[in-house]
């Protein structure tokens, strides 16, 4: 008897359950793929979501239509104020038929007036969100947030898109691994920067999306933007110059230019009177792929003219971004980091609390040992 009334008790359970009580149709959700966060006023934010338009997005030839505040383009920008990311979000909801959903998000932007200002609240913001993805690409944007989610590239379909494929090719800064800069010992975190540009120099409408420089930040807040000269020594330190150019002078009004395939950064600590000093082994390789002056690299004197040359450019790119940010106490590359991981002890008794002050007197020695392995274009002429 209790057999039975077990097994009646199963099947009942069985049929009450089935069936899907808690289900989300697609065509009632949005789908956001980028975001944005801008300085509002009163000391609050202004919250910006990019949602592709599924009945805009047609195929090739498709007229695609526009919407939202955007005014253009198969998308939807909308924007809402809140003291906190979930007031924002809340605030677009109401103006939305469809629930907002942050699972697709890839970019997350933030204005560079907010960034001045410490960006540690937007940060936890995005671990906080349900749903969010700590994998989502972080950027700083030259003006507002909203302006470069309300651009339209001509080679996408929405500009979040577009941004997400340059950051994969720049630092590939994470939100994941911001955080993890923001609270490491002896580590500053650096963003890639966006801003809005033409294709030419009279296209005046401002429709594509530029990444070519840094943001440098201390602490939480940003503290300078690299130049193109730093900007080419960041890329170098970190080691994302793979299937990239480098171009130096190597005759007046002259260049040569090699598609780089192999770029390692090795540090080595070495302790004089007490203090830590460094040595940076830089190794570079690359394929010859303009050869201006037409150098013959075969002939083993013009070889190491070029690979000098090539050498001292490296190493003058690397040292530029270290000495303005050592001289603001910043530290780029994580060496206070590397004494944290080597020489926990000594960094914890010796360095730690006065670190910042101890990086504008950091001696860093940058060795660079470049090659060029292959060449398109073996010149004609012979130098030296």
């Amino acid at each position: 008897m209790k057999f039975i009334r077990l097994l009646l008790t199963c099947l009942i359970a069985l049929i009450l359950l089935t069936g899907c009580w808690d289900r989300s149709e697609i065509n009632d959700i949005a789908f956001v793929v980028a975001t944005g966060v801008d300085k509002g006023e009163k000391n609050k934010f202004l919250y910006s979501v990019q949602i592709p338009l599924p009945s805009s997005m047609g195929g090739a030839g498709s007229s695609g239509g526009g919407g939202g505040t955007s005014g253009e383009g198969p998308f939807l920008v909308a924007q809402g104020p809140g003291g906190n990311e979930r007031q924002g979000i809340e605030e677009i909801q109401t103006k939305l038929s469809r629930r907002i959903y942050l699972g697709h998000r890839r970019v997350h932007i933030i204005g560079d007036s907010l960034a001045k200002e410490g960006i540690k609240k937007s940060l936890n913001a995005i671990f906080t969100q349900p749903r969010s993805r700590i994998s989502t690409f972080l950027l700083i944007s030259r003006g507002d947030a909203v302006k470069l989610l309300k651009t339209q590239p001509r080679m996408e379909q929405y500009s979040g898109e577009g941004m997400r494929e340059m950051s994969k090719n720049s630092i590939n800064m994470t939100a994941r691994e911001a955080l993890q800069d923001l609270y490491r010992d002896g580590k500053d975190m650096i963003i890639p920067i966006v801003n809005a540009a033409g294709t030419t120099k009279d296209d005046k409408n401002k429709k594509e999306v530029q990444m070519e420089s840094f943001a440098v930040f201390k602490d939480d807040k940003l503290a300078f933007s690299s130049n193109s000269n730093e900007s080419e020594g960041i890329l170098w330190l970190f080691e994302k110059m793979e299937k990239k150019s480098a171009s130096f002078p190597a005759a007046k009004d002259e260049e040569i230019s090699v598609q780089i395939f192999e770029n390692q950064t090795e540090p080595t600590l070495k302790i004089v009177d007490g203090k830590p000093t460094f040595l940076l082994t830089v190794r570079a390789a690359g394929v010859l792929f303009e050869n201006e002056p037409n150098y013959r690299i075969e002939d083993p004197k013009t070889y190491r003219l070029i690979i000098s040359k090539m050498e001292s450019q490296i190493k003058e790119q690397i040292q530029a971004v270290l000495k303005h940010a050592h001289s603001q106490g910043i530290d780029v590359f994580g060496f206070g980091w590397y004494l944290y991981k080597n020489k926990h002890q000594a960094w914890e008794q010796n360095w730690k609390n006065d670190w910042r002050k101890t990086l504008p007197n950091l001696k860093v020695t940058v060795k660079v040992d470049a090659d060029i392995q292959r060449t398109t274009n073996i010149g004609i002429i012979e130098k030296e």
